[in-house]
């Protein structure tokens, strides 16, 4: 094995890494603030508004869609253009919208708030990815997008405690909204500070069809993207319905089943470093050793989730929520790193583009609406859920068969690069 192919080749980070490490982070945290606050406010959406559960679903499943939509387009276009323009330009259309959102006055209007914030959020994952992947070598970059991921469940966590404790002390579900929308159009400009990281350039320019053509001919990003529509299933429905489902289970409140959803979503702050450590330790003894974390942090994930919600209302049960918190996003660092290793020079944003789209329409776009629509039909939100933990079975198997094939696609994306001038080709 050449040490061009090797993830344990050492590189320093180029100049600005860990500001934009850190801006990144910070701008993802908000992200996601945005698109989980609908959970901690659900039932007072409800009520307010006269909403059904299936409705409720349907926003969600609708801001999914559009980010599964536009990711690719997206992604591509910020392999083309400005890296850090682009993440501007998300961050102030969704933290808008996400504002726009707390000003709805009604189920139409929210439609077109959150689809906007769906549009505005489809390529900030793939991009920050990127950047990430080209400021930093190989060797770190499952512990640098470790780090990364972390924002998910902070994020999570964040938008789901802190929107239940200003829609309980404000009295109103639009106050969260309101003030996350802000914090992300301020953010978002501070991004014009940081340095660009333009993606490699080929001899000859890509064609958007044949981009695509070319990464998904690569086994292994055609088994990882089939693994991540099941992850998204699970990952999207409970976002979406933890929160309801401890007020009405364990008979919680709108402020107290916020906050219990938060720490169980807070433990992937601990799952997502912990992914990428095994991965990158896993990697040193193993070819696919970073798909050994997946296989493991998949299924763990999964069988926590269905005993959590078959215990009920037990502290036992609880317990098994937070072990399944744990390790519901741990599989992302070391399979987000494994998809840059095996990806040709120059489409490094398009390839995770291709994961948030298959993640989405695969599994996650649609995973709210079907548990909204079972818990309407059979009127048990508890029946619902425990439906979602056989995609985590299902995703544990697809990352075993992309370790298979990992070790002959890394090499040769390795040798593309080698083939690129050094002045044209950034450690991406």
């Amino acid at each position: 094995m050449s040490t061009a192919a090797s993830p344990a080749a050492s590189v320093k980070p180029v100049r600005g890494a860990t500001a934009t490490l850190v801006l990144l982070f910070v701008l993802y945290v908000l992200n996601y603030m945005d698109r989980n606050v609908m959970g901690a406010v659900a039932d007072q959406m409800k009520a307010d508004l006269s909403l059904s559960d299936t409705e409720l679903g349907l926003l969600q499943t609708l801001f999914l869609v559009c980010v599964a939509i536009f990711a690719l387009p997206a992604s591509f276009l910020v392999d083309r253009w400005s890296r850090r323009k682009a993440i501007v330009a998300m961050a102030v259309v969704w933290s808008a919208a996400t504002a726009g959102t707390g000003l709805a006055a009604g189920f139409t209007l929210l439609l077109v708030a959150r689809t906007v914030v769906g549009v505005g959020e489809a390529g900030y994952s793939p991009a920050g990815t990127a950047i990430l992947s080209t400021a930093y070598p190989p060797d770190r970059r499952a512990k640098v997008l470790g780090l990364f991921f972390m924002a998910m469940p902070i994020g999570a966590a964040l938008g789901t405690v802190l929107g239940g404790v200003l829609a309980g002390r404000s009295g109103s579900w639009t106050t969260p909204f309101l003030v996350f929308g802000a914090a992300g159009v301020l953010v978002g400009l501070a991004v014009l500070l940081l340095p660009d990281y333009p993606a490699p350039r080929t001899a000859q320019p890509v064609a958007f069809g044949s981009a695509i053509a070319t990464l998904v001919r690569i086994p292994t990003l055609r088994w990882t993207y089939l693994a991540f529509g099941m992850n998204a299933f699970i990952s999207s429905a409970t976002l979406a319905w933890l929160a309801p489902y401890l007020g009405r289970v364990h008979g919680l409140d709108v402020a107290a089943a916020a906050k219990k959803a938060g720490l169980v979503f807070a433990l992937a702050l601990v799952g997502s470093p912990l992914g990428g450590y095994l991965g990158d330790r896993w990697a040193r003894s193993h070819p696919s050793g970073r798909y050994f974390s997946c296989v493991t942090t998949s299924a763990l994930s999964a069988v926590f989730l269905f005993a959590g919600i078959a215990l009920g209302a037990s502290p036992l049960g609880f317990g098994c929520l937070l072990l399944s918190g744990l390790f519901i996003v741990a599989y992302l660092p070391p399979a987000g790193a494994a998809t840059q290793d095996v990806t040709p020079p120059g489409l490094a944003a398009t390839a995770w583009g291709i994961a948030v789209l298959s993640g989405f329409l695969l599994g996650g776009a649609y995973s709210p609406v079907v548990v909204g629509k079972i818990s309407d039909v059979l009127g048990s939100l508890s029946v619902a859920l425990m439906v979602v933990p056989v995609a985590g079975i299902l995703a544990a198997a697809l990352f075993a068969l992309a370790a298979r094939t990992y070790e002959a696609d890394r090499t040769r994306a390795a040798a593309l690069r080698a083939a690129i001038p050094s002045s044209s080709a950034p450690p991406a």
